[in-house]
């Protein structure tokens, strides 16, 4: 495992700064494709450079008066303004941008300069600022905590900003911009601009041009007189007149942590990966398939290809040996927590690569670079010796298992040779067979078909008979069905004539009873009501 705390620097949390830091560069180089001019406000933490640079933005501000302290805070919060703090702790960690589309100009608030924040802090405070002004011709307006005529400690803050960027004077520093803040005096602003030009001259051989002065508010109205619409215009105009600078910077200062990180870290990766190569792929050799001889084989091929090239950019170099080394180590299952570790390292290692002129880690670098081509190769042509020793017993083992092989199938061949020849006995005998029961079957079906034939006409025949029978039948049961109708006729005919004679009788009875009801009886010589012999009577007929 790979312990960066061993290399005496918090890797993550420098990772994370440089995360926030590339995006305010690719900021700043998205802005710089409109064609603007670029002014960057400068100083040390606690020269006012964040309220100047809010006020340059348009912000308004309230004075602020409690038991304690009397101090200048912002009126409205707004997250385009920079954080304003009267201590000497820094409160700008990060650039803030402000555009003027009045004079086209991008205005930058930087850090502090010569903060607490620490050695790393600073380092990257001074690349972005060295980024800022390399990529593009820049002006620079540095802020200065001026409360006196004089500058404080003989302007000791300025001397080593100048001494920090401008090494050997490779630029004629009257080109910056120079803003006394907090001015507590008496002295008009002219007299104070040329007292202050008399103390710069004993610094520089030239005349310093551009010189604002921003006086100390106290108070309310002092505020409203200061910061107001007037002088935020005078103030712009006096920075926008200052002149680009194109600069290259000499030296890159607190680079000594970065260097000594770039050397141990470079030096204990490589040495990792020699290790675990050397070890995994020795164990690893002898259980190796010949699918993966073949893979090894040509991932061997891949890294001593790149350990005997010598690529322009180094970092190149080592991601691909980084890369194989990752599919070595998946490729044939053994751990391998180096590829995580080295992109961490990689990203700080490009991050700091445009100024690695000034860091000597990068080439120390370089020399681990050729100590692991050394070491690899050895190792690497001594794996190759061992993996084609070993193919060949390997490939004597094949020839001898080919052989047994063979006569293993020399013998089943004629096993099956015989077991072949039998069964085409077997065969010849089945198809015998076979015809004698397929002549059987067709004499039989001969047969068959006689029987079915006669069978059919035996049906035939019986179907026509019973037609010829079911014909009978019908008519009979046909001429039945008509005599059964007559004689229901008939006997309903003879019923209706008895009905007939019923009615009659009845009918002749009922007049009979009305007859005698109308005519009683006379007493004749054979008695009361006897009128002659029954049967005679005139109502009655025979």
């Amino acid at each position: 495992m790979i312990q960066s705390d061993k290399l005496n620097i918090d890797e993550k949390t420098l990772l994370e700064t440089i995360d926030r830091i590339s995006l305010q560069l690719d900021q700043f180089e998205y802005k710089m494709q409109s064609n603007l001019q670029v002014l960057i406000l400068v100083g040390d933490t606690g020269s006012g450079k964040s309220t100047i640079f809010n006020f340059l933005c348009g912000a308004k501000f309230k004075y602020v008066i409690t038991d304690d302290e009397e101090y200048l805070d912002l009126a409205d919060k707004s997250d385009q303004y920079s954080e304003m703090n009267s201590g000497m702790k820094s409160v700008t960690k990060e650039p803030k941008y402000f555009y003027n589309e009045t004079f086209n100009h991008l205005l930058i608030d930087f850090p502090g300069f010569h903060d607490t924040s620490g050695e790393i802090s600073q380092l990257i405070i001074q690349m972005i600022f060295y980024k800022f002004i390399t990529k593009s011709n820049v002006k620079i307006a540095y802020v200065l905590f001026h409360p006196q005529t004089n500058f404080i400690s003989r302007g000791i803050a300025l001397q080593q900003f100048i001494k920090t960027v401008f090494k050997e004077k490779n630029l004629e520093i009257s080109k910056l911009a120079l803003i006394l803040n907090h001015y507590n005096e008496n002295m008009k602003e002219e007299k104070l601009i040329i007292n202050v030009q008399k103390q710069l001259k004993e610094v520089e051989t030239v005349k310093h041009e551009w010189i604002s002065v921003i006086r100390r508010i106290n108070s309310p109205e002092k505020l409203n007189e200061i910061f107001s619409e007037e002088n935020r215009e005078k103030l712009w105009f006096e920075l926008i007149t200052v002149n680009e600078i194109s600069f290259q910077p000499q030296f890159l200062p607190y680079s000594d942590r970065i260097s000594t990180y770039i050397t141990e870290k470079s030096d204990l990766i490589l040495s990792l990966i020699c290790q675990q190569m050397d070890y995994n792929l020795s164990l690893k050799n002898k259980e190796m398939n010949d699918e993966q001889f073949i893979l090894l084989q040509s991932l061997i091929g891949s890294i001593q290809h790149i350990l005997s090239t010598t690529p322009e950019q180094t970092e190149d170099w080592f991601n691909k040996f980084i890369n194989v080394s990752l599919e070595l180590s998946q490729t044939f299952h053994f751990e391998n927590d180096i590829h995580e570790k080295s992109q961490n390292f990689l990203k700080i290692f490009n991050f700091f690569s445009f100024f690695s002129e000034f860091i000597n880690g990068y080439s120390t670098f370089e020399k681990h670079c050729i100590q692991v081509q050394q070491k690899c190769t050895y190792f690497l042509e001594s794996l190759q010796k061992k993996i084609e020793l070993q193919r060949v017993n390997e490939e004597k083992l094949r020839e001898k298992q080919s052989r047994i092989k063979a006569e293993q199938q020399f013998n089943t061949e004629s096993q099956i040779r015989i077991q072949k020849e039998q069964m085409y006995a077997q065969e010849y005998e089945n198809r015998i067979r076979y015809e004698q029961q397929l002549k059987m079957e067709q004499q039989l079906r001969t047969v068959l078909e006689q029987d079915k034939k006669g069978m059919e006409q035996q049906y035939k025949d019986y179907c026509e008979k019973s037609l010829q029978i079911q014909n009978n039948l019908q008519n009979l049961i046909q001429t039945e069905k008509v005599q059964k109708q007559q004689v229901e006729l008939d006997l309903k005919r003879q019923l209706q004539d008895l009905q007939n004679k019923l009615n009659e009788m009845e009918q002749r009875r009922k007049e009979w009873l009305e007859h005698r009801a109308n005519h009683p009886p006379h007493h004749g010589p054979h008695g009361p009501g006897h009128h002659g012999p029954p049967g005679h009577h005139g109502w009655f007929k025979k």
